[in-house]
């Protein structure tokens, strides 16, 4: 790709500045390539290194004075025109070393072309006059800079300053920063004086208001500024700093003596008191923690009497807190013993007060009501005691119970007459065993009025009324047990016949069992039996017993295993629940495992009576505590499913349809079922879910036909834009008109590229869309190529024309009559598409037909051949590097200078593309003139303009 501008050296500004360039031709192009100054451009020949360092080794070998003078105006002369090759830096400066002039050496620093040159001659000369200038007019920066960092007068700084203005800001803020140090320099001595007049100030306040550590502190800050302005201070301003400083410095002393004994007296007198405060400490530590240990106070009190007078005389208020703090210590260890013999009483009465509640007896009232009051007086003086909380709890439960017994005296006695009468009446009708316990009911009555403290009169008078039916009572008892005696000897026989009885085990255990429950019902009727009886059924009970004993062993082992394999169970069920982690807990496991025990605990057989109905409750307990469980959460997981429907129905309307969507797949991976409900009702949730779910995704079924009814749509328009692009490339011959639809195209192909397309066709079409713009972009440049080329063919033949006339004047020939034949020519020629470049070949060949018409302005066009012969070597050594030709062997060094000039410039400067493209060097070519007859230079022109047209986009050397 051909650069877009040419290297361009900036305007200097010196007294010895480059001449300029002779102007263009009105509209012509600017000239953007490299000029060289009008001191570059003398007819002097370049001066050759090899005699430059001849003039510097002669220099230096010189035998006199005149010799030297001689040589060093030489080798200054030699220095002030161009070298080839340029020696580096250190060479200047070595040759330089040896001049002695300062005129020289400012000759040379204001007039050497060459930028190292310069620096070394900078860097030696001290007039700040000149040293000035160059900080301002020097081409090179860094010259610039040195010459500036030379300077040190505060009148060539300024002048710096204000001349070089934004120009160099580098300079500026150099010459800037040594104004300031300067104005430091120059204010300095006033400052001293006013930093020596305060110090002095302050050291002779020093201890004149008693501050003895703050001035002290203050005095070596005051001598640390002093030291650090010391070697510019007089004389008298030191021994006035002396004199203040030794009269402070032995006043402090006199104050640190004085301190001194004050602070060890004072420090005693704290020790002492820190002490007494310290066993007064100890004293009120012991008062608050309730603590009077002998031993204790003792070793306290002596040493309170060994501190010093001062601190615990009396009067004194720490001798007044000492006295407190004993007191109470006094009075709290005789408080300490009266609590000791309460709690001691307290825990009488409690363990009394135990054995009553645990009495299942009726309570004595009184005594009862003796113990609960003294109780309840302890338990209220000593309410920090763990005994009285647990009386209090006791006490009131006992309440309870006596109040209750009270109650149940009170309706005894207020149904007693009723039941003596129901007594009589059965005794009358000889019912005993209706009578008895009627008789046994009124007696524990009278016995609970007794013992609840009922009015003693009326006790009386039931008594004796109970008494007078008592032997009436007796005789019916006794003709009960006649009868019953005549039953047990019929169980006797019917238990003596078992015993020879051939029947299996199990139906004679079951006989035995039943006479000895009719033996026991006779035994609960009242009538107790002889002992011969009993003697005669309990010998015959053992013998058949004996016989049924293998049956019955194996039964009660057997309902003693059932008893173990059901607290098992029970354990086994108590221990899962008491480990079981209910908020972290598999729900489907849980109703397995109740399932499994409910199996296990239906599966064991019968156990004793004794232990069945314990073993029962227990087991329903612990298995009621994992259905309450399993309830809960059934319930909540029902709540949870009916919040998941109510969720995805709000997703139905929900106009964001993606969101719902994935808001839905969310709450489907949420639904799930921990402890399910009833069929019924679990189908019916899912039904309700399922179908707001289809609905959701019915949605977005419908969106996506319509979204493959877009991609199709997008995908046909996209199709179309590609054929559009070929039909155009293949009839459009404009390159302008090619250039606006192709960037119509491209917009139109961006607007539809954000429409997406079925995926499986994008590749496809991304390639045929590249194939389209490669189509059309090699139409465009092709016909940009023709069109360039054309112009180019008819600058060409314009630019000939132009010569023609040009060349006839500078033949001075006399016959200008072919003019009107070229002006014929020039009228049939086309003109360009670029106005500006019609504009300016127009004037040119305006210019010739003036001068061919008038001899004064001929005489003007005919001073310009040499610039324009100069400048169209500059412009064809340009275009040889930018096609990549080799120039002539005699300007090698000219492009290499021309290169690492343009280089250096363009560092400098901040440049990006010192190279402007090859057509404007072409324009200006065809544009520059007139100029002399040069077949050379027109050879490498033609050279150079063959490869450029047949190769537009040519790269330049590197620089």
């Amino acid at each position: 790709m051909l650069f877009k501008r040419l290297f361009q050296r900036r305007k200097r500004t010196s007294d010895n500045a480059e001449a300029s360039i002779q102007p263009k031709a009105p509209g012509r192009l600017q000239d953007k390539g490299l000029r060289r100054s009008a001191s570059e451009q003398h007819a002097d020949s370049v001066t050759p290194a090899s005699e430059v360092e001849a003039l510097s080794q002669a220099l230096k070998q010189a035998p006199d004075e005149s010799a030297r003078e001689t040589l060093s105006e030489r080798l200054v002369a030699a220095l002030c025109k161009e070298i080839a090759p340029e020696p580096s830096a250190e060479a200047f400066q070595d040759m330089l070393a040896a001049v002695q002039a300062p005129q020289a050496l400012e000759q040379v620093a204001r007039q050497a072309p060459s930028p190292r040159a310069r620096g070394a001659a900078i860097a030696r000369i001290l007039n700040p006059k000149v040293l000035a200038d160059c900080a301002v007019e020097d081409r090179l920066a860094a010259n610039r800079s040195l010459a500036v960092e030379r300077l040190t007068a505060k009148e060539p700084l300024e002048d710096v300053q204000h001349r070089i203005g934004k120009r160099d800001k580098t300079v500026y803020r150099i010459a800037r920063e040594k104004l300031r140090l300067i104005a430091e320099q120059e204010e300095r001595p006033r400052l001293i004086r006013a930093q020596c007049e305060d110090i002095l100030a302050k050291l002779e306040r020093l201890g004149r208001l008693g501050n003895w550590s703050q001035d002290r502190a203050l005095l070596d800050h005051l001598q640390r500024q002093w030291t650090e302005i010391a070697d510019d201070v007089d004389p008298e301003w030191l021994a006035r700093l002396a004199a203040e400083r030794d009269r402070f410095l032995h006043a402090y002393d006199e104050h640190c003596r004085e301190n001194s004994a004050q602070i060890a007296e004072q420090t005693a007198m704290e020790a002492a008191r820190e002490q007494a405060e310290a066993l007064l400490d100890e004293l009120q530590a012991l008062v608050d923690h309730g603590e009077s240990e002998t031993i204790e106070v003792e070793r306290i009190a002596a040493a309170w009497e060994k501190l010093p007078g001062h601190a615990s005389k009396e009067g004194s208020a720490l001798h007044k807190r000492y006295d407190r703090c004993m007191q109470a210590l006094s009075a709290s260890r005789q408080a300490r013993a009266d609590q000791q013999q309460q709690g001691e009483r307290l825990a009488k009465l409690l363990a009394t007060l135990e054995r009553l509640s645990a009495d299942s007896r009726t309570l004595d009232y009184k005594r009862a009501t003796s113990v609960l009051q003294e109780g309840r007086t302890l338990a209220i003086a000593l309410p920090d005691q763990a005994q009285a909380s647990a009386f209090i709890g006791l006490a009131d439960r006992l309440e309870s119970r006596l109040q209750r017994q009270h109650k149940q005296a009170e309706q005894k006695l207020k149904d007693f007459p009723k039941r003596l009468q129901e007594l009589e009446a059965h005794l009358a009708a000889g019912e005993l065993k209706k009578a008895d316990p009627i008789y046994q009911s009124l007696q524990a009555a009278l016995e609970l009025m007794h013992t609840s403290g009922i009015r003693k009169s009326e006790e009386t008078k039931l008594s004796s009324q109970l008494r007078a039916l008592a032997p009436r009572l007796r005789e019916l008892q006794n003709w009960r047990r006649w009868g019953a005696d005549q039953h047990r000897e019929a169980l006797c026989a019917d238990m003596e016949a078992l015993i020879e009885k051939d029947s299996p085990l199990e139906a004679l255990a079951e006989t035995l069992r039943a006479l000895q429950a009719n033996w026991k019902n006779l035994d609960k009727t009242g009538s107790p039996a002889s002992q011969a009886l009993w003697d005669r059924f309990h010998q015959a009970s053992e013998t058949v017993y004996a016989r049924c004993r293998p049956y019955m062993e194996s039964q009660a082992a057997e309902r003693e295993a059932n008893r173990a394999a059901r607290e098992q169970v029970c354990e086994q069920l108590e221990a899962f629940l008491s480990k079981v982690d209910w908020e972290r807990v598999d729900w489907k496991k849980i109703m397995r495992a109740e399932r499994e025990m409910r199996q296990t605990w239906a599966s064991i057989g019968q156990t004793e009576g004794r232990h069945r109905k314990q073993l029962e409750r227990r087991f329903y307990q612990s298995l009621h505590q994992l259905d309450q469980r399993l309830d809960a959460e059934r319930k909540r997981n029902q709540t949870h499913k009916r919040g998941l429907v109510e969720r995805v129905q709000a997703l139905v309307d929900l106009p964001d349809l993606d969101a719902a969507i994935e808001q839905t797949k969310a709450i489907q991976r949420e639904w799930h079922t921990t402890v399910p409900a009833r069929q019924k009702d679990e189908n019916k949730l899912w039904q309700r879910f399922r179908a707001a779910c289809d609905a959701v995704f019915e949605r977005r079924a419908a969106l996506q036909q319509a979204h493959v009814s877009g991609l199709q749509q997008n995908l046909e328009a996209r199709e179309a834009l590609c054929r559009e692009a070929i039909e155009l490339a293949s009839r459009t011959q404009d390159p302008k008109q090619l250039a606006v639809a192709q960037r119509e195209l491209a917009e139109r192909w961006r607007a539809a590229e954000s429409l997406p397309v079925p995926r499986q066709a994008a590749g496809k079409l991304a390639q045929s869309w590249q194939k389209s713009c490669a189509e059309l972009e090699a139409r465009r440049r092709n016909a940009e190529e023709q069109a360039r080329a054309a112009s180019f063919d008819l600058l060409k033949q314009q630019a000939q024309l132009c010569e023609r006339i040009e060349q006839m004047l500078l033949n001075d020939a006399s016959d200008l009559t072919p003019t009107a034949a070229i002006e014929e020519a020039w009228s049939q020629l086309p003109t360009q598409e670029d106005e500006g470049l019609q504009q300016a070949i127009a004037q040119r060949f305006q210019q010739a037909l003036s001068a061919a018409e008038a001899p004064s302005k001929g005489a003007a066009l005919k001073e310009r051949l040499d610039a324009n012969a100069e400048r169209r070597g500059h412009l064809c050594l340009q275009l040889e590097i930018i096609a990549g030709i080799e120039s002539p062997t005699e300007l090698a060094q000219q492009r290499l200078e021309f290169q690492v000039a343009r280089l250096a410039e363009r560092m400098a400067e901040g440049e990006d593309d010192p190279l402007q493209g090859a057509t404007s060097l072409l324009h200006e070519w065809y544009l520059c003139g007139p100029a002399r007859l040069d077949e050379a230079l027109k050879d490498r022109f033609t050279r150079v303009s063959d490869a450029l047209t047949q190769r537009p986009t040519a790269t330049a050397e590197p620089a």
